[in-house]
């Protein structure tokens, strides 16, 4: 159970952190350039934390 609440909470705080780093891509996007070393980093990050997100909700 513990378990479950720990995932939930868990599962709140990435789907926050996504949207920030989501719309920080967009933002940062459209002032430098699609290809740009920033716009790249940021959307690794994205990734990284929707791969997260997936692991996480895939135990559920």
């Amino acid at each position: 159970m513990q378990g479950y609440r720990y995932n939930g909470i868990l599962r709140k705080a990435l789907l926050v952190d996504i949207e920030a780093a989501r719309e920080l891509m967009i933002k940062v996007e459209l002032e430098e350039r699609f290809t740009s070393h920033n716009t790249l980093l940021i959307s690794q990050l994205v990734d990284q934390l929707l791969n997260h997100l997936e692991k996480i909700t895939s135990t559920d």
